[in-house]
């Protein structure tokens, strides 16, 4: 185990953490069933966790490690919220959202299930299952990739695909991970993370939602068979409205306000990606993306969704005003 530690520790990497000399093996492993007067209960691939790699991993990312971004809210599935420990200062919080507190025993409604032990579905997909449930590493190489977040190139093996996510070619930071002073409330606030206008992200999303099939003709009237992604607002037939867009003012009809759920209609400026991978000069050259609408990890909101697009009230229909105006 050591060695293979070591042989990893060379790899070219872009993850910040988990990787090069961040890869120490015993933030998450245990050599000998006791070590300094602890004692462990040895576990399969000699994991301190007993239940498991979420587990292992999310005892770290609950908020109460300050190294560690804060991935877990105080909600459950049935009342979800967006708290967490971490004091982001975006009123988005977290990049890549959040689970609710209960995630080992409930359904997620508002993004992707951690619960073991059982069978997933992805939706929106020809047939992407797991038995098991869903673990981090299905997403993220615990020890370190080329790719942002340590992000795996291709999360589906049975569907064709690799995909390049790494820093200053798709993504930015405006403040870089400090791995030796680590700054999670900053680093991983969405203010903090940027995307460039061909960023890669919807596809590698696609490759278990592959029914997203978002730029393929519809049968009329209908344009689309899906929500186009990665395309410029600028272009044909998107009913989208530029101006609105790149100078809008702060007001309900514009889709923009100063935050989400605050008994004023609007919300903040949508992620996009922009030619210069900038996130505070917003024009008709940006894209859409999945991660314009949907947190990765989940939120309070349906489907992870960064708006409560599938409620009535205020802000049901902010995002899309952003872009389309009508």
């Amino acid at each position: 185990m050591l060695a293979g530690c070591i042989i990893r520790a060379g790899v070219t990497v872009a993850g910040e953490y988990h990787t090069s000399q961040q890869n120490i093996c015993s933030d998450c492993h245990v050599s000998h069933s006791s070590v300094r007067g602890q004692t462990w209960t040895p576990t399969a691939k000699l994991l301190k966790n007993s239940g498991g790699e979420v587990a292992l991993c999310l005892s770290c990312h609950d908020g109460t490690d300050p190294r560690a971004p804060d991935i877990i809210s105080s909600g459950t599935a049935a009342n979800p919220s967006n708290v967490v420990a971490t004091p982001y200062t975006s009123k988005y919080g977290s990049s890549a959202g959040f689970f609710q507190g209960d995630y080992l025993a409930a359904a997620n409604p508002g993004g992707h299930d951690l619960r073991p032990g059982v069978t997933i579905t992805a939706p929106l997909s020809t047939g992407y299952s797991k038995s098991g449930g869903l673990v981090c590493s299905d997403c993220h190489d615990v020890h370190g990739s080329a790719n942002y977040r340590n992000l795996v190139p291709d999360p589906n093996p049975n569907h064709p695909g690799s995909y390049e996510l790494v820093l200053n070619r798709q993504i930015r930071e405006n403040t870089p991970v400090n791995t030796q002073n680590p700054n999670p409330v900053v680093a991983y606030d969405t203010a903090n993370v940027s995307f460039y206008v061909q960023n890669n992200i919807s596809a590698w999303c696609a490759d278990c939602h592959d029914l997203l099939d978002q730029n393929a003709n519809g049968t009329s009237p209908a344009h689309f068979r899906g929500h186009p992604s990665d395309v410029q607002l600028l272009g044909t037939g998107y009913h989208t409205d530029v101006a609105n867009w790149s100078s809008p003012g702060i007001e309900a009809q514009t889709g923009f306000g100063l935050d989400v759920g605050d008994m004023s209609g609007g919300i903040p400026r949508l992620r996009y990606g922009s030619p210069t991978g900038s996130n505070t000069s917003a024009g008709s050259s940006d894209t859409v993306f999945c991660l314009s609408c949907h947190k990765a990890h989940g939120s309070k909101n349906e489907y992870g969704m960064v708006w409560p697009y599938h409620r009535e009230g205020l802000d049901s229909y902010s995002g899309c005003q952003q872009c389309h105006f009508k």
